[in-house]
């Protein structure tokens, strides 16, 4: 990168030498500075042009989602003893990271079928209290609850691991129901931050988006990413 910078330097001096040949030296400042600002001017099209051509261009879409059979979410450890929530209300008194999954199981209902759970090594052991609580909280649903880690030690600050797990998941729902991308929905709600991109990421794959659910307002927001080369 240096030598290029140094290789650009010498681009106006050399042109300016050849000018000199022709022009009186007074003129000289103003050869160099014209040549120079032609030549940043000129590299700046330049760039910007295949920048264009290869970066693809990002649309967002952002709306209430449709209501799903399979959602795919991940499990982050409670610290609150959660045997205690018998219903909605009492998530204002109770505090626990699970409010969030278990409100965007609630919006799928009853359309909902399969709730596919991925655990990390630390909440695979509060599975069965996890879904203890959905079962509590929607008794009439005959809800598919499938815990994904129980058998491995997932660390949800690997991002390769993740983008493994999230895609053998999908290929697991697509292979049992004969479901597509686009009748899967994830959500990136539970988990860390790295949890939250890496889940986002996945959906740039066509036919799939992602679920968030807002920590003021507790309102469902799906986001469908979709990027395309301009032509």
């Amino acid at each position: 990168m240096v030598i290029f910078a140094i290789a650009i330097s010498w681009i106006p001096d050399g042109l300016s030498s050849v000018l000199s040949q022709f022009i009186s030296p007074k003129y000289f400042p103003y050869i160099q500075f014209l040549t120079g600002f032609g030549l940043l001017l000129t590299l700046f099209f330049i760039g910007n042009y295949f920048m264009k051509k290869k970066l693809p261009n990002l649309e967002i879409i952002s709306e209430p989602p449709a209501k799903k059979k399979n959602l795919i979410l991940f499990l982050s450890p409670s610290n609150t003893d959660t045997s205690q929530i018998r219903s909605f209300e009492d998530f204002k008194n109770i505090r626990t990271s699970w409010q969030m999954p278990v409100i965007a199981i609630k919006y799928h209902l009853p359309e909902l079928k399969n709730v596919y759970v991925i655990l990390s090594s630390r909440s695979k052991n509060q599975f069965k209290n996890f879904v203890f609580l959905i079962k509590k909280l929607f008794p009439e649903q005959n809800l598919n609850i499938v815990p994904i880690g129980l058998d491995k030690n997932i660390d949800f600050e690997n991002m390769e691991e993740l983008k493994e797990i999230i895609e053998q998941t999908y290929d697991l729902i697509k292979r049992k129901y004969k479901a597509k991308d686009k009748e899967i929905i994830i959500d990136i709600t539970g988990g860390q931050k790295l949890v939250s991109i890496v889940g986002a990421l996945q959906t740039l794959i066509k036919d799939r988006e992602f679920q968030y659910v807002s920590t003021s307002d507790y309102s469902v927001k799906s986001f469908d990413i979709k990027y395309y080369e301009e032509e």
